[in-house]
């Protein structure tokens, strides 16, 4: 949780966010904001926002991975301050390491935050990140322009943004939003396992 208040352990959350939104910046340095928006509002209610058919998800995941030729991106990658959530990599599934079923079964699971958070306390969140973010090197991009849509979209009551141009031209990082314990219950594990 990121808190601005000045105790000794609400300067070290504050510290350990902008630990890792620093991180983000140097991994995906062609973010634009929205990016970034992107990134910790996943942390916060993963794919909460979506209805998730486990058929209709299934089909789409193979066909997505049927059609994409090259994967960019970590394997995985925790979103956010947290890390409630991982970006599982759809290049898992294409190389055989994660059936699609298997990942669509941790989609289902995935669905409920940990800690749900209303609209008015994630604009709360989004403004103190908003002010870590400004005075990052490097800066995301757009930022002004991408500040001032997300601001207007939450005014409206919405909060979901898509990733830039930019990112995905730029990365082409094909994921699925997993909740980080259901993760490391059942997809970690298949990183330690050795090749036959």
């Amino acid at each position: 949780m990121v808190v601005v208040m000045s105790s000794s352990g609400a300067v070290k959350a504050q510290d350990d966010c902008r630990k890792s939104l620093q991180d983000y910046m140097n991994e995906f340095p062609q973010s634009d904001l929205c990016d970034v928006y992107k990134f910790c509002f996943q942390d916060v209610f993963g794919p909460a926002h979506l209805t998730i058919d486990s058929v209709s998800a299934l089909k789409h995941i193979e066909a997505e991975v049927e059609k994409t030729k090259t994967f960019g991106g970590p394997d995985y990658q925790y979103t956010g301050c947290e890390g409630n959530y991982v970006r599982v990599n759809l290049k898992l599934v294409k190389n055989g390491k994660l059936s699609a079923a298997k990942l669509v079964g941790c989609l289902c699971k995935s669905v409920n935050p940990p800690k749900p958070m209303t609209i008015e306390e994630w604009k709360y969140r989004w403004s103190q990140l908003e002010n870590i973010l400004v005075k990052m090197k490097p800066a995301p991009g757009h930022f002004t322009l991408d500040s001032e849509s997300i601001e207007s979209l939450l005014e409206r009551g919405g909060y979901t943004v898509h990733h830039s141009y930019s990112f995905n031209s730029t990365y082409n990082f094909h994921y699925r939003i997993v909740r980080k314990d259901v993760f490391e219950a059942e997809i970690l594990p298949l990183f330690s396992k050795k090749k036959q």
